[in-house]
């Protein structure tokens, strides 16, 4: 799939109807439209099958799914402003930050079929992110993997050591993923790559993190505390690395807010509690079609995720949505 061009989708929630703004370098003035939905009712919907606590795979399981698609007038007005291939920006608002917007249909498929998607928290945070050059993707950054620091996710373990055969690099495992270590690779590497257990922490969301050897844990505070941050790719492979609280002002807090203060450039996270051999298998599609020539990161996600959806075991959302690209698509 070609590269073509960028539009931004910016979504505001309001009592009973959502704006959604549209925008392309080619429109003299935004686009503007309106999809009739009560807030509360949409409050309700997140809070009873998305966010923490692992509900999206019963949704799938109870048959749920049309009461998923009720929704995908949120995306109906890409049929009019993209064409397949343009790559789709989303600025949600409110609880849509907590929906796979992309898994929402477009002309009868998935959004993220027809489009490379990448998500940012709010608009302004794209003009806040550091440059950083289109990637020629068939080159070998640095890499740094690590994976199953806690020796109890044999999933994680093969995800990290064949992602680090991609690379050409030895992968960091079980006791040796402390927190000195990630953040040296933080440091050091162009991309990053942690598969393991990761917990949203509701009542304080700057402790929610990923898991690490010896009992530690890299929590967003310590990602705000990193002295520096040359990763240009973040992937934060395992449970709700995505999940934030969303505070008054649309303000979300946890890893997704860190990293991006932190001067991450584009960032892989998860939106729910996932599975292990599917979270694998599209790992490594996003990684081998990244260095296989992609077009960009966005694509190389998109890819993936049209791979793991075609795989007749993961045909449902809940294994191929999980995760996104927050910030640069390049």
């Amino acid at each position: 799939m070609k590269s073509g061009r960028t539009v931004l989708v910016e979504y505001l929630v309001l009592s009973e109807l959502v704006v959604v703004f549209g925008v392309r370098a080619d429109w003299s003035e935004p686009e503007v439209t309106t999809v009739r939905m009560e807030r509360s009712a949409l409050m309700s919907f997140v809070e009873s099958c998305f966010g923490s606590g692992g509900r999206v795979r019963d949704l799938v399981e109870l048959g749920m799914i049309d009461a998923w698609h009720a929704y995908d007038g949120l995306v109906a007005p890409l049929l009019r402003w993209s064409e397949p291939g343009d790559v789709v920006y989303l600025v949600p608002h409110g609880p849509l930050h907590y929906l796979p917007l992309h898994a929402l249909s477009v002309d009868g498929r998935p959004l993220v079929e027809r489009n490379p998607v990448v998500y940012s928290p709010s608009a302004s945070v794209l003009g806040l992110l550091p440059s950083r050059r289109a990637a020629d993707h068939t080159a070998r950054p640095k890499a740094v993997v690590f994976g199953d620091s806690r020796d109890d996710l044999p999933h994680a373990r093969a995800e990290a050591v064949e992602l680090a055969s991609v690379f050409g690099v030895e992968p960091v495992l079980g006791a040796a993923v402390s927190l000195a270590a990630v953040a040296d690779g933080f440091a050091t590497a162009d991309v990053v790559h942690v598969a393991g257990h990761g917990r949203f922490d509701g009542t304080d969301p700057l402790a929610s993190g990923v898991y690490l050897a010896g009992g530690e844990m890299l929590t967003a505070a310590d990602v705000l505390g990193l002295p520096k941050m040359q990763a240009s790719v973040v992937t934060l492979s395992g449970c709700e690395t995505g999940v934030s609280q969303l505070r008054p002002g649309d303000e979300l807090i946890g890893l997704t807010r860190a990293f991006l203060y932190a001067r991450t450039p584009a960032l892989v996270v998860s939106l729910w509690s996932v599975a292990d051999e599917s979270t694998a298998y599209l790992m490594r599609r996003f990684y081998g079609h990244l260095r296989g020539g992609a077009v960009s990161t966005a694509h190389a996600l998109r890819q993936a995720v049209v791979d793991t959806m075609n795989e007749p075991r993961w045909s449902s959302f809940y294994y191929w949505a999980p995760f996104v690209l927050i910030g640069d698509w390049r």
